[in-house]
């Protein structure tokens, strides 16, 4: 697996905080890895960032493929989906450590995503935010698993729409996802 720590580097000019951007007319997402490519979610989207090394993952009977299992975060039960697997990702083992949970809302309710490693913030202008190619589409009423994809320096960024995300597994995951106001 590629060293995404030096690729991260490229990112500053667009994640730095030393070059504060208006919030009108920008997309704020934050960036990470699974695999070789690069994602963004809606940073109003995410609660926290975990490093998921130190939490132990009970697996889910009878649970899709790609929901991991469930942790304890501070007393609250979350449950866990695995983006590399959901995906279709080989899983590296030897970057294990560097796996990072993205705890995220989503109607209302949280869930963590597994993700291979987090770039930070990446502020692109909504104007260079284009529709996801007609294949990257699954349908569906939440519609395509991605909203959209933009270029960030060489990488192609693809926006997940995280309702669609989650929606299309077998049994709902946000069915299994904890209620905001117990969180």
């Amino acid at each position: 697996m590629k060293n995404h720590a030096r690729e991260g580097e490229k990112y500053a000019s667009v994640w730095s905080e030393e070059d504060p951007i208006e919030a009108g007319g920008i997309l704020k997402l934050a960036g990470f890895w699974v695999g070789a490519g690069v994602y963004g979610i809606d940073i109003m989207q995410i609660k926290e960032v975990i490093q998921a090394k130190p939490h132990r993952v009970h697996p889910i009977p009878h649970a899709p493929p790609a929901v991991e299992g469930v942790i304890e975060l501070r007393g609250v039960i979350l449950p866990i989906m695995d983006l590399r697997v959901r995906f279709g990702v080989e899983v590296d083992v030897e970057s294990a450590g560097a796996n990072r949970l993205i705890i995220v809302g989503i109607h209302g309710r949280i869930l963590g995503l597994r993700v291979d490693r987090v770039l930070g913030e990446l502020r692109v202008p909504e104007a260079s935010l284009r529709p996801a190619p007609a294949l990257a589409h699954k349908g569906g009423p939440e519609g395509g698993t991605f909203s959209g994809v933009c270029k960030v320096d060489d990488h192609v960024v693809f926006v997940l729409n995280l309702q669609a995300l989650v929606g299309p597994l077998d049994g709902d995951a946000t069915d299994l996802a904890v209620d905001h106001d117990d969180a």
